[in-house]
């Protein structure tokens, strides 16, 4: 069984209220670093690496000894790049957690043999509620089958502080780690992602610029999207390299991570056409990704996309569509959105006032870590 340190849900919320979700940055800069978690539960959890099966199936899904047929669950929840199932469906972030929860606990019933609908119904329940601890008990059952994505799945946890756990760099860079530990293994690149840019931020244990650049650049080089793009932001974050070509290194960064399916590069490549920062001016094509990643549940691509439709640029100026964009990127904790949406609300622009939603945005935006919007929200009490 794996050891997990534990907090009743008012603890958990509180510590929840001091995370930044790591890969949202406000429009109007390239990069913000990520908030530094607090120190979180003394030692480091126990993890079994138990006994798996695994093999890698053609189109880079992953087929266990004993697999599911194609369910709801992989449309609703599945992990957009590592698909359960060759060419199965899955979502860069759960749109939908109630409908989610509901299809991967039907799937897991009627499979109940195949440990990776543990935990899709773990991702989709910590997504319908963060402090539901119940996930813990869903990962563990399936810790023998499924190790790395397991440990990089409770890291998470710990760096987001859900599922009634501290907020910890140091367990969460030890799950990592773990999770890395099993490379090659394709499950493996999640956790590896994440102790690479740990390395780097130097949270959790020693600053490793050299391990971590050169993690990074090794997994992007193997066709990983989301290395990739942690390694635009990385390198943009230090002006790594000749300052001179640094703009079009970063571009081609992005897109290296959009091309192998990280929506979340596809959005900061879309920022950068959209710009001409790096690579041609492209507005069309900026527009075309940001739509791209926002029907994938990339929150980003929504609230730029947003942004287009509330500033007119290359389509007709429509505040009703640019509040609904600004919406879905608030509910995928955007900060941005968030605070967008509060001013258009607050202020009428171009749709009906309306106050008491206004401060339930601004408060989500504070939630998540965003100053402006604490301040915004403390002047519509």
């Amino acid at each position: 069984m794996l050891g997990f340190a534990r907090m009743g849900p008012q603890e958990g919320r509180a510590a929840m209220s001091e995370t930044r979700f790591p890969g949202h940055f406000p429009r109007p800069f390239a990069f913000r670093s990520f908030r530094r978690f607090p120190g979180g539960f003394p030692g480091r959890p126990p993890f079994v690496a138990g006994l798996f099966v695994l093999i890698l199936a053609p189109g880079g899904a992953l087929a266990l000894a004993e697999t599911a047929p194609l369910s709801d669950c992989d449309r609703l929840a599945g992990f957009r790049a590592l698909p359960r199932l060759p060419d199965a469906p899955g979502v860069y972030a759960i749109r939908y957690p109630d409908a989610a929860v509901a299809a991967c606990e039907e799937a897991r019933r009627a499979s109940p043999g195949d440990p990776f609908l543990s935990v899709l119904l773990a991702r989709a329940r910590v997504a319908a509620k963060p402090e539901d601890s119940s996930v813990l008990e869903l990962l563990d059952t399936a810790t023998e089958a499924l190790p790395a994505l397991v440990a990089a799945e409770i890291g998470r946890l710990y760096e987001t502080g859900r599922a009634g756990l501290p907020t910890g760099d140091r367990q969460a860079r030890g799950f990592y780690r773990q999770a890395c530990d099993l490379a090659p293994e394709p499950l493996s690149r999640p956790g590896c992602t994440r102790l690479g840019v740990m390395m780097i931020e130097g949270r959790g244990g020693p600053t490793d610029l050299e391990t971590g650049f050169r993690l990074l650049g090794a997994l992007c080089g193997e066709g990983w999207g989301a290395a990739c793009t942690q390694l635009a932001f990385q390198t943009d974050l230090r002006g790594i390299g000749d300052f001179d070509t640094l703009p079009e290194r970063i571009a081609a960064l992005f897109e290296a991570g959009c091309a192998a399916g990280d929506l979340l590069g596809c959005s900061q490549l879309g920022f950068r056409l959209e710009l001409g920062d790096g690579v041609a001016h492209d507005p069309a094509r900026a527009q075309a990704l940001y739509r791209d990643a926002c029907d994938g549940g990339e929150p980003q691509g929504c609230s730029y996309l947003g942004e287009i439709y509330r500033s007119g640029l290359g389509v007709p100026p429509d505040m009703v569509e640019a509040t609904r964009l600004f919406a879905m990127g608030c509910d995928g904790n955007d900060p941005y959105a968030c605070v967008t949406l509060g001013d258009i609300l607050s202020d009428g622009r171009g749709v009906p006032v309306d106050l008491p939603r206004a401060l339930s945005v601004l408060e989500h935006a504070c939630w998540l870590g965003d100053p402006e919007g604490c301040d915004k929200a403390d002047d519509l009490r």
